[in-house]
């Protein structure tokens, strides 16, 4: 049986052995309950995370012909006719990757990420657009989403007319633009002060430094979010996953 890259739940998978030894596994799932539930198991999480994280799972994937290899290069003396010996050296090693791809997959899951918070509110701008087509531009523009698009229209507008709250949205399509020193200026602006939309502030700046993956700023600057803020049960979700 050639192992010369993956494990032997790996090259069943990938369809990477001969007829008789493909034979070979499925009558010993057959015989074996316990081998063939970790087998299913371990099929499972990789179609899993092959369908949710393909890049991710590739990289994984090589770690993981690396890690193989090793073993083989110790076991390539082994007697190939002996199936059950080589099955229970093996079925170790699958075992170990099954553990490590559900430590992995945790991991991925407990990370708070900026897509799972930027739910951001419509803009409603109408009643102060009139006779400022810029603004309503900006904020139809905002409302499907089309960042980039916003960010032109609001920088046609002056900060007068912008306002704080026009201000906050232009930060907002600056963060989604990954604009982050202007956006963070705007909202530091915002949060200094001390208006209406300063916990809307903190709570963007937050989001701005989850996005670049600086958690530390993100916790900090979280913490700092009053309880009666209406982000703030999100807030302290991020806070305890960080």
């Amino acid at each position: 049986m050639q192992e010369d890259m993956y494990v032997i739940f790996e090259n069943y998978l990938l369809n990477q052995m001969t007829i008789e030894d493909k034979m070979e596994f499925e009558n010993q799932l057959l015989s074996d309950a316990d081998l063939n539930e970790k087998f299913q198991l371990y099929k499972q999480l990789t179609q899993f995370l092959e369908s949710k994280f393909s890049k991710e799972t590739d990289d994984f994937k090589n770690n993981l012909k690396i890690i193989s290899k090793q073993h083989v290069s110790k076991e390539e003396n082994l007697d190939k006719s002996k199936v059950v010996p080589i099955y229970s050296k093996w079925f170790a090693i699958a075992a170990t990757v099954v553990v490590f791809i559900s430590v992995w997959f945790f991991m991925q899951n407990s990370t708070p990420k900026y897509g799972d918070y930027n739910q951001h509110e419509k803009a409603y701008f109408t009643e102060r657009s009139e006779g400022n087509a810029n603004l309503k531009l900006a904020q139809d523009a905002f409302n499907e989403k089309e960042y980039q698009k916003a960010i032109v229209y609001f920088e046609k507008i002056t900060n007068k007319d912008l306002g704080e709250e026009g201000n906050l949205f232009y930060a907002i399509s600056l963060i989604e633009a990954n604009q982050y020193n202007k956006a963070e200026a705007i909202l530091q602006n915002i949060k200094e002060d001390n208006s209406v939309y300063k916990e809307k502030s903190i709570w963007y700046l937050g989001l701005l430094k989850l996005k670049q993956k600086k958690y530390d700023e993100c916790k900090e600057i979280l913490e700092t979010l009053s309880k009666e803020a209406e982000e703030y049960d999100k807030a302290q979700e991020i806070v305890k996953k960080i």
